[in-house]
């Protein structure tokens, strides 16, 4: 159903493109390109009969001038030239952006092509049966410019490696190779556009590179075997949709260089348990990890906004904690069915979406706030979800930069990673010793309650750390 609806909405927009435009100058058509800061256009087709609007050597300005307005020309439509077979040369200008899907499709005497270094985006398919294209052995992969185009014809593809010295993938370059298994990209690659590995249902393992900066919208989507990757420190930007409906990704260690994760990037990835989300991110977009399998998520500090549907129907959902640098929570952000505990950093309470609804969880969810903060939290929109609010005056360190604890919910045991223990001494919310280890690393939990506690660990050099432990049944 959604991938009907993603190719729908693809056709439609290549279809509007082609069909229409608001102005002709110099001989070539224009519409102006909406919701952009500054006026925008792009080059479309003449929609007259027999589709050969252009001919020759065409040269496409950098601005046009429409009714006193200048627009920068920063894109080619969809089937802009299509079967202009007298064609025979295009200049392209600094300001261009994005060559659409088929831009160039039939320009059978258009041999000489240049992408400039200003264009971001390219469809795999933009020049198809063109000159050019037409010289290309059928089965090779295309590389132009620095671009990866993707086959000449669909091959049976089961590993693929692509060229060092390839600096960007065209969109959708190998949407739908159903047997390609494993994806090597080369050092040199800065950029993979949109939908290049869409529904690839037997892709497992991508190596990255070491200079890839940023991944297009929806790049792996429905990649269901996908179940592990590494991104290189490198990376800035994750699309939206990027990873979404892959079922199988289990864990995500995203780097710290990346400052944007687009709305629904893991969207439907509901296999994906363990998150660790980069320190530079402000917000948390609508839909990040909507319906995924998520069992606790730290929300790291800088974040400002957490949006609309964020952790929606994560059922798996168990602890939530949420940094003091959050203001803002949007409309249905958490609806997990099973969480047990939510803790807030922050001394002021977020603002929540209108009646609260920010929040759906159980009745008896334990809401820790910071000492002194239970009739401030109590008093606001927050006092409206959470019944059941604990203060947390013991000066939990959540950010102990050694250890770690897992697995945290616990049901059975918790073990200490990352240093020597000496001692281990379990407290329950009322203060109460409930037990004690020594020179070991794990500590039994079985036999005690469902609820909250904290654990003092001293290590073998006398050092001390608190870390707290839900244990769920």
């Amino acid at each position: 159903m959604k991938k009907s609806f993603i190719t729908l909405i693809l056709l439609a927009g290549f279809a509007m493109q082609a069909l229409a435009y608001d102005f002709e100058v110099d001989g070539l058509y224009y519409k102006i390109k909406p919701y952009t800061e500054t006026p925008e256009a792009y080059v479309v087709h003449c929609a007259q009969p027999g589709w050969n609007c252009y001919s020759g050597d065409v040269v496409i300005p950098e601005t046009v001038t429409y009714e006193g307005v200048t627009y920068a020309v920063t894109e080619i439509a969809s089937f802009a030239f299509r079967d202009c077979v007298d064609l025979t040369s295009v200049t392209f200008p600094a300001t261009m952006q994005y060559i659409h899907e088929l831009a160039f499709m039939g320009c059978t005497s258009l041999y000489d092509i240049h992408i400039p270094s200003t264009v971001t985006r390219v469809n795999a398919r933009a020049f198809e049966n063109t000159g050019w294209y037409n010289l290309q052995p059928d089965g090779w992969l295309l590389y132009l410019d620095g671009w990866c185009l993707g086959f000449k014809e669909k091959m049976p593809l089961v590993d693929l490696i692509i060229d060092e010295g390839t600096l960007k993938v065209a969109d959708a370059a190998f949407w739908e190779y159903e047997t390609l298994v494993s994806v090597t990209l080369p050092n040199s690659l800065v950029s993979l556009g949109t939908h290049v590995f869409a529904y690839c249902p037997e892709l497992r393992q991508v190596d990255f590179g070491q200079s890839i900066v940023e991944i297009g919208g929806a790049a792996f989507y429905s990649c269901t075997s996908l179940e592990d990757f590494t991104l290189p420190e490198t990376v800035t930007k994750i699309g939206s949709w990027a990873f979404a409906s892959c079922r199988s990704l289990y864990r995500l260690d995203l780097p710290n260089s990346i400052t944007t994760i687009g709305n629904y990037a893991f969207d439907e990835c509901s296999n994906l348990a363990i998150v660790t989300l980069p320190e530079g991110l402000t917000e948390i977009e609508e839909g990040l990890f909507d319906q995924s399998g998520l069992k606790s998520i730290t929300i790291p500090t800088g974040v400002v906004t957490i949006g609309d549907l964020a952790f929606f129907a994560c059922e798996a959902l168990k602890t939530a904690v949420i940094p003091e640098t959050v203001t803002e929570i949007g409309d249905h952000a958490f609806v997990c069915p099973n969480i047990d505990t939510v803790t807030c950093l922050g001394g002021i309470p977020a603002s929540l979406y209108y009646n609260s609804s920010s929040f759906e969880v159980p009745s008896n969810t334990c809401l820790i706030v910071p000492c002194g903060c239970t009739e401030t939290y109590r008093n606001s929109d927050w006092g409206v979800v959470f019944s059941n609010i604990i203060e947390d005056c013991d000066g939990i360190d959540e950010t102990a930069e050694i250890i770690s604890v897992f697995p945290n919910p616990a049901q059975q045991f918790v073990h200490v990673k990352g240093i020597t223990v000496r001692e281990m001494q379990l407290y329950n919310v009322f203060g109460q010793l409930v037990k004690t280890v020594q020179n070991t690393n794990e500590i039994i939990v079985e036999d005690l309650s469902k609820g909250i506690y904290v654990l003092h660990i001293t290590d073998k050099d006398g050092k001390n750390r608190v870390m707290r432990v839900v244990i769920s049944r």
